[in-house]
């Protein structure tokens, strides 16, 4: 059996993009509770307890650790990381960007670990898994960045229905890895209720909902497998946890590049989140002048006002369960 855990970093900040995420186990048998009691003892819990905004060191280890296990190699820098990690290659991410503000998302080389993580740190958690049982075996993120977001919230798409088509796509994906059965655990995607209504990429003649636990919503779909959606499914289940670490971490790195290439030209400005806190608010106001001067599209830099976790009537067809 291949249980995929998917996760999301990034839906509702000012800044950086929105980053999904999916680690898949091979098992013989999956134990949510013993198995995420394990990863909390190896340190492998909901990114929001193990990798807050200067607090990377833990996730940064396990994450490159992970794809050292998986691609047979360890990188060194970030664009090496992006290569092995993404849904979309750099390349295809960079295509669309405008010439004056492609830089400030790929222009500043970042060396490997850059937050303090330990390799070795990491190799340790990963064997505590492999005694109890516990192999990943592949593990992918898809971004969305600010400029591809503000694009698709024109088009009328919310943040809400992007999420939920990246998880459709890595769900896809690790479909395609594999010809066992897949069992798929989602984190709860924004409030959104009536899934089919908001899909885009799963066969709708072949899904049906199937009765879940409270908090749940879930369906057999056809071609793909068993597919679950639940609140707090990251404290839960630990490929989600693992997952919601790995795209934590990428998110970090993200803004981290964004982060020194400001700091580059002028280095009176802060580190930022980009969340919605007073120092990304002062950052998006003190750094304004800089991003005129240097042709910055704004719609590359800070998020549009929309509606994010907007429901349509449709979406109280289907309860929660």
């Amino acid at each position: 059996m291949i249980v995929v855990g998917v996760d999301e970093n990034g839906l509702g900040p000012l800044l950086g993009p929105l980053v999904t995420t999916a680690v898949s186990f091979e098992l013989a048998r999956y134990s949510p509770d013993r198995h995420a009691s394990i990863g909390r003892e190896l340190g492998i819990d909901d990114s929001k307890a193990t990798a807050g905004f200067g607090q990377m060191a833990v996730a940064e280890g396990l994450a490159l650790a992970l794809v050292e296990a998986l691609y047979g190699h360890v990188v060194d820098d970030l664009d090496a990381l992006f290569e092995c990690l993404l849904l979309d290659g750099p390349s295809t991410l960079r295509t669309p960007c405008p010439s004056a503000s492609r830089p400030q998302c790929w222009s500043v080389q970042l060396a490997l670990p850059c937050f303090g993580g330990s390799l070795a740190a990491g190799r340790d958690m990963l064997r505590g898994l492999s005694k109890a049982g516990l192999r990943p075996v592949h593990v992918r993120s898809a971004t969305s960045c600010t400029g591809d977001l503000n694009r698709r919230l024109r088009l009328g798409q919310s943040r809400v229905e992007v999420d939920l088509e990246l998880m459709e796509r890595l769900v896809l994906d690790a479909r395609a890895r594999t010809t066992g059965p897949l069992r798929a655990v989602c984190g709860m995607v924004g409030g959104i209720r009536n899934y089919p209504a908001r899909m885009r990429h799963f066969p709708l003649s072949g899904l049906t909902a199937v009765r879940a636990t409270g908090g749940t919503l879930a369906y057999e779909v056809d071609g793909v497998g068993h597919v679950r959606f639940e609140i707090d499914a990251d404290a839960r289940h630990l490929p989600v946890a693992l997952a919601s670490m790995v795209g934590k971490y990428v998110r970090e790195l993200w803004m981290e590049r964004q982060n020194r290439f400001y700091r580059g030209h002028d280095d009176s400005l802060s580190d930022v989140s980009g969340y919605h806190d007073p120092v990304t608010a002062r950052f998006v106001a003190a750094s304004a002048p800089l991003r005129l001067a240097l042709a910055i599209d704004d719609a590359c830099f800070l998020r549009k006002n929309a509606r994010n976790v907007a429901q349509p009537a449709s979406d109280t067809q289907l309860p929660l369960l």
